[in-house]
């Protein structure tokens, strides 16, 4: 018999100066168990033997200089690889000071982290140097690697006050067994409808035994977050292929009922339940599409009107020239039909255009309609240019991240929300753009982090 989920632990991983963490665990009656990074390669096998035995329910680490010096280290990196990869197993967060990940060090900031004392002969400025001392290049881009291959979640922090609210609101989330989280700007193409469809999620999930998962979130004016919390039956990586099974249910709900209702009985639903039930959900899924239908002819009204007067001063005026916009128009806001349910809630474009029609048009004016259309869809025509830099960073090098972090700007923009969600979204776009480097030429990599920095602080 496996262990419970409230009889299991919290590890924290790395160096652990200051108890708010701990003091948090503590006074929710969390067990908890703490192993350095600033140890030995015998050490390493202990955190890996603690990873593996089934006993921990999450993961807080924090990275030192120290711990990037040793990740790339030939005696510690094939337990450190098998660490990382269980690591990215659970749910988890991994911290690192944005000194570290910049390759910078500041002895008296390091001071003040330990908690320096001038009559401690022990602990020297080169004591804190071999603590806080900035990995190499190419120290960080193997630790970067094998972050990346096994998806580990590094959020950079400037201050120990930003750290404390980060790893609390992530000891909530795990608390609650955060499965899905993600801010639909209200200006976004497909919105409404996106909400309509996780309702029927969510629906599908308790009714297929699922009776534990839950709806939570809250509005704001310029947006609204969705989460799905869950007991010990789903973790956060099954909610995936759930929501593609509900997808594939949906499809064969109005192309092939009875097959419908055969799938249902591996939830131990009876014929007649599940006659109703697909009844329903046909109904519901042709509502849906219909919706989906009026929504983009709605918005494709409105981006006609809001190019009128850009064709005017163009000089890009007569009929044939007002058809051929039309024409690129329709081709470039997605068609509900060809559209995965994952992409009307990840995002209002599903992540690629269709080549533009051919056109005989100003190329400046035809840069304009592609731009006018995408931030429609997107719900960005009221960003900032930063924020839209951003975006447009993020679906170029984004990668598996792209949704995530797209809807971390929305958030961040949004003053209404919750502000450690808004730090929680700053700090990981801190973490996308010091990855990303110099892997995007041209872009003024200074100006998107004075912008991020400007947004808030703790």
């Amino acid at each position: 018999m496996g262990i419970a989920v409230e009889d299991r632990s919290f590890l924290l991983i790395g160096s652990q100066r200051g108890d708010s963490v701990t003091a948090k665990l503590k006074a929710l009656g969390i067990p908890y168990k703490i192993k350095l990074l600033e140890s030995s390669p015998e050490n390493w096998r202990t955190i890996l033997d603690i990873l593996e035995s089934g006993s921990i329910r999450a993961v807080i680490a924090r990275l030192s200089g120290q711990a990037f010096h040793c990740l790339s280290s030939p005696s510690y990196r094939e337990t450190a690889s098998a660490i990382f990869e269980r690591i990215g197993q659970l749910p988890h967060i991994a911290f690192a000071h944005e000194d570290t990940l910049g390759g910078e060090f500041d002895p008296e900031k390091a001071g003040v982290y330990l908690g320096y004392n001038p009559a401690d002969p022990d602990r020297t400025e080169e004591f804190y140097y071999f603590m806080f001392s900035p990995p190499s290049d190419q120290e960080r881009q193997a630790a970067g690697e094998m972050f990346a291959q096994h998806q580990i979640n590094v959020i950079p922090y400037s201050t120990n006050a930003e750290l404390s609210v980060l790893a609390s609101n992530f000891i909530d989330d795990a608390e609650k067994n955060l499965l899905f989280r993600v801010y639909v700007p209200s200006g976004r193409l497909y919105a409404a409808e996106a909400e309509k469809l996780l309702s029927l999620f969510h629906e599908w999930l308790q009714s297929g035994g699922r009776s534990g998962v839950r709806r939570d979130g809250y509005k704001t004016s310029a947006g609204q977050v969705f989460e799905f919390l869950g007991g010990e039956t789903l973790q956060r990586g099954d909610l995936a292929r759930e929501f593609s099974d509900f997808s594939s249910f949906l499809e064969l709900c109005v192309a092939d009922p009875s097959a419908a209702e055969d799938s249902l009985s591996r939830f131990g639903v009876g014929r007649s339940v599940g006659a109703q039930m697909v009844s329903r959900y046909s109904r519901e899924v042709r509502r849906l599409q219909l919706d989906l239908k009026h929504e983009r002819e709605s918005r494709m009204l409105t981006i006609r009107h809001s190019l009128e007067a850009e064709i005017l001063d163009l000089g890009e005026v007569g009929r044939d020239k007002t058809d051929v916009v039309e024409a690129l128009v329709d081709s470039l806001v997605p068609r509900p039909r060809n559209f995965h349910p994952g992409n009307i809630i990840a995002s209002g474009s599903g992540g690629n255009f269709p080549a533009s029609v051919t056109v005989n048009l100003n190329p400046q004016f035809i840069h304009a309609v592609e731009s006018t259309v995408l931030q429609n869809i997107q719900g960005t025509v009221n960003l900032g240019p930063e924020p839209k830099q951003l975006i447009e960073l993020i679906r170029q090098y984004g990668g598996n991240d792209a949704d995530e972090l797209e809807s971390a700007v929305h958030e961040l923009e949004d003053e209404d929300a919750r502000p450690v969600d808004r730090l929680t979204a700053r700090q990981r776009l801190k973490a996308f753009i010091g990855r990303m480097g110099t892997a995007a030429e041209g872009v003024a990599v200074g100006a998107l982090q004075k912008y991020l920095e400007s947004k808030l602080s703790v």
